[in-house]
């Protein structure tokens, strides 16, 4: 199972933190998230079903751009 670390520079309050969190957790596929806001990162656990790329992608509609680091 693969995990990514993403780079998420509009990460700037808990509400944003929150946010990611909740597009991460409600993405299929996805098993287990953590964001770490001082670091303005999120690590996430998943599937070979869905891509880094894909992931990245949803942050990015959601308003949060990111970048697999």
């Amino acid at each position: 199972m693969p995990d990514t670390t993403f780079h998420i520079p509009t990460l700037h309050t808990q509400d944003d933190a929150d946010a990611v969190m909740f597009e991460l957790q409600d993405l299929p596929c996805v098993h287990q998230a953590d964001v770490d806001l001082a670091q303005r990162t999120a690590w996430v656990s998943h599937s070979t079903m869905i891509a880094a790329e894909d992931i990245a992608a949803a942050l990015a509609e959601a308003g949060y751009e990111a970048r697999v680091t």
